[in-house]
């Protein structure tokens, strides 16, 4: 499928800012352009779990030193959210995939999308996304290290809650306030109960109305509410259809924290970097989940 050899190009090639005029394709668009037309086309495979009724729009702040305002990453991520089941993925993947369907569906030629569909990716901060199955009673997890992906499958969590005195406004909702410790990290949280719906960001949830607003003690990990709509018509919460490895939280935690200790040594069946002339050093890291 092409459209792996994109996500490919987009994920571990190294891109220095562009310095040319908005119109010039960037020497990894150009690849892909040249990619898709010397394979055979076709959309995103997807296994559909149902229609898509509204979208949530975060802002995620992410701080890779514990207790230090800098280094930060802030992007946008969205919480889809269908009848009996929801989704929550970085926006800029979910919109790259739209693209590119659109684009083949549509018969484009690749330069009219590809451009579209790089600076979309590229918006993207996480590979992990997540998929609830409230019928099922379970969460599905999704992740990548460099090319491998991976998942875990673990029933749905149910932090335990206390609501508090506090008011708010956040993203023109009334909201109140609620404390909840999970996985480590001691949280406070704004809902509304003007929307009438117990999700929200990442893994938390159960709690009287959309989370509007969730930070940790230390504010490491803070997600915000930008927007709340209606969903486009057609579109659907699904899962893509890729070779995982299948895992447990615990063992996908633990491969993570050994990649990021030491990039230049990550090895699997798939991927053998070990040996690499030249060491990547550490990366900060700063897991949202501590136990």
């Amino acid at each position: 499928m092409w459209h792996i050899a994109l996500l490919l190009y987009v994920s571990i090639t190294c891109i220095p800012k562009a310095q040319a005029q908005d119109q010039t394709l960037s020497s990894i668009e150009e690849s892909m352009i040249q990619a898709f037309k010397s394979m055979k086309a076709d959309t995103i495979r997807k296994d559909v779990i149902e229609p898509n009724l509204y979208r949530a729009f975060y802002k995620a702040e992410y701080h890779p030193v514990a207790k230090n305002m800098a280094p930060a990453y802030e992007w946008t991520q969205v919480l889809q959210i269908g009848e009996t089941a929801q989704r929550y993925i970085d926006h800029g993947t979910l919109l790259a995939d739209s693209i590119f369907d659109d684009g083949v569906k549509t018969g484009k030629a690749p330069e009219e999308f590809v451009p579209g569909y790089h600076k979309a990716s590229k918006s993207s901060v996480m590979d992990s996304h997540i998929l609830f199955l409230q019928r099922e009673g379970k969460m599905e997890y999704f992740d990548r290290i460099v090319t491998d992906y991976f998942i875990y499958v673990d029933s749905i969590p149910q932090q335990q809650w206390e609501l508090v005195a506090g008011d708010s406004i956040i993203a023109g909702y009334t909201c109140h306030r609620a404390q909840t410790r999970y996985r480590g990290r001691d949280y406070t949280a704004w809902y509304t109960e003007e929307i009438p719906l117990s999700y929200g960001p990442y893994k938390f949830r159960g709690l009287p109305g959309l989370i509007t607003c969730i930070y940790d003690k230390d504010r490491d990990h803070v997600f915000t509410l930008q927007g709340f709509e209606r969903a486009p018509l057609g579109e659907v919460i699904y899962r893509k259809k890729k070779s995982y490895f299948k895992t447990t939280r615990e063992r996908l935690q633990q491969a993570i924290r050994s990649y990021m200790a030491n990039p230049s040594g990550y090895s699997t069946p798939k991927v053998n970097i070990q040996g690499k002339k030249t060491a990547k050093p550490p990366k900060p890291y700063n897991p949202i989940e501590l136990e």
